[in-house]
């Protein structure tokens, strides 16, 4: 009799919540998501907490950036990220 197979662990990194994250630029556009951490330095977090991006906050993708900008909408507001900040994000679903 065959053993069953083992199935590999979800290697992506997880939320002290243990949901999965992804970075932001892998998000589909009309999809609703939820900031799990920001991996970019004290400048950059300072500058998205201005705008209201802080862990925990949930927002809908309205562009994703192909083409044209990456476009969110977070309560009321649009807001455009540029590159180097998709790639910094990661969210959860």
């Amino acid at each position: 009799m065959a053993e069953p197979q083992k199935t590999q662990k979800d290697a992506r990194p997880k939320t002290s919540d243990d949901a999965p994250v992804m970075p932001l630029q892998m998000a589909r556009q009309g999809q609703e998501v939820k900031l799990a951490k920001i991996r970019g330095g004290r400048e950059m977090q300072h500058r998205l907490a201005e705008m209201g991006l802080t862990p925990g906050v949930k927002f809908k993708i309205i562009n994703q950036g192909h083409p044209g900008p990456f476009i969110i909408l977070l309560k009321d507001t649009r807001l455009v990220l540029g590159r180097g900040m998709i790639h910094q994000i990661f969210i959860t679903t």
